[in-house]
């Protein structure tokens, strides 16, 4: 025969008398009932009325029945908290775990943010999930420094960049305690004593030459012809450009104005005037315009995503490959999740167009105005006579050679 226990609650209720003919001294029924440890104690419920004291009454006790199990009744005792809260007062708590709150939180951010970037916020907690195992699945505040840090070394020893490990950690990790925190779930972030992984092998990219850049242009079809003069002439970032809009083009004034949407690793707002060099003025104008402002200056690849096989980056590869361009390798891949850093990209566009500009003896405060480096103060509110200042400086820049 089998004998099965079932838990006995042995709580009880109690008024605190003794006051003057009888009366209570307090307004609140009292709990008496057994610790795990097994004394008796007796607690205010803090509640004056009797059903709802019981309630809490029965659930301390309960609670104190599961704690003699150890640690692994927290789950339980947490169940059991929550019930007493939802039946007193009808409002559950919310405590979630790490993964419905990761969860949660990409939800949020999914309508805020850029299809791109929500992808990456996405593949960064299913990754920093996996690396925690069964935290996961426990209470948020869970959570530990050691669990971050074990993360940021299994992203170092995979091979990513210590640029790319620190964004993943400082950027977008953190953020989603930063909320947590700001939500009253936690008191602290387990990322904020994480350090930084130091870059010894941080490496500047290359520059085109105007010869190349010609051939470059001759190489390419449809639209890259304007975005590769585009890149040379303003020294944008391939998306800011592809996604260019002509409400960014000001023909009467020959401007272009566009968001930075990268400035040092950091996400930016700062918009960068530039003004029309002549050479990029004449392809502009030979080509077809529209009268919406939101219509893109470059229709043929506004679409296309930066990265993957059949995004623009590899689009521009190809075309170095046709014009008989090396893109060289500046940093080999290290690890199954590494990749290797070409000598020369799109972006080389952009440091040609600053060291053409140094060549011809433009100033660094302009040049940095120009490129919306951070180290700079920016201002797209130019008076006439720093606009024709920077236009000039500009058109120091040569026509490329003909081919």
């Amino acid at each position: 025969m089998v004998l099965t226990i079932v838990p006995t609650f042995m709580s009880s209720l109690t008024r605190d008398y003794g006051g003057e003919e009888g009366r209570s001294r307090s307004p609140y029924w009292y709990c008496c009932f057994r610790r795990a440890d097994g004394t008796r104690t007796k607690v205010s419920t803090k509640e004056t009325d009797k059903a709802k004291a019981k309630i809490i009454c029965d659930g301390w006790e309960a609670a104190e029945q599961a704690a003699r199990q150890g640690p692994a009744a927290e789950q339980q005792i947490r169940r059991i908290m929550n019930d007493i809260l939802t039946r007193t007062t009808g409002k559950p708590t919310y405590d979630p775990t790490v993964r419905q709150w990761l969860d949660r939180w990409l939800a949020s951010e999914k309508s805020a943010i850029a299809k791109a970037t929500f992808e990456r916020y996405q593949q960064v907690s299913r990754d920093f999930l996996a690396c925690i195992g069964p935290v996961a699945d426990r209470r948020l505040e869970a959570v530990t420094s050691e669990d971050v840090l074990k993360y940021r070394d299994q992203l170092a020893n995979s091979g990513r960049a210590p640029r790319t490990v620190n964004l993943t950690i400082k950027r977008v990790l953190k953020r989603a305690f930063k909320i947590a925190i700001e939500e009253g779930l936690i008191t602290r972030n387990p990322c904020a004593t994480v350090r930084l992984i130091r870059d010894h092998g941080r490496v500047a990219k290359g520059t085109f030459t105007p010869e190349q850049i010609a051939r470059l242009v001759d190489a390419a079809q449809g639209d890259w012809k304007g975005l590769i003069l585009a890149g040379y002439y303003t020294g944008g970032r391939l998306r800011d450009l592809s996604q260019l809009k002509w409400s960014n083009v000001d023909l009467a004034e020959k401007t272009i104005t566009f968001v930075q949407r990268k400035v040092e690793g950091k996400s930016s707002k700062d918009k960068v005037r530039i003004p029309i060099h002549p050479a990029l003025e004449e392809y502009l104008l030979s080509g077809p315009s529209s009268d919406s402002p939101n219509a893109p200056v470059f229709p043929q690849l506004h679409d296309i995503a930066g990265g993957g096989g059949n995004g623009l980056s590899i689009g521009f590869k190809r075309i170095m490959e046709a014009a008989g361009i090396e893109a060289g390798v500046i940093r080999e891949r290290a690890g199954k999740a590494g990749r290797s850093l070409s000598a020369l990209s799109f972006h080389s566009l952009r440091h040609s167009f600053n060291s053409a500009l140094a060549n011809a003896g433009v100033s660094q405060e302009l040049r940095q105005k120009l490129t919306g480096h951070k180290s700079a103060e920016m201002n797209t509110i130019y008076t006439h006579h720093e606009l024709e200042t920077i236009r000039a400086a500009v058109q120091t820049i040569g026509r490329l050679p003909k081919g």
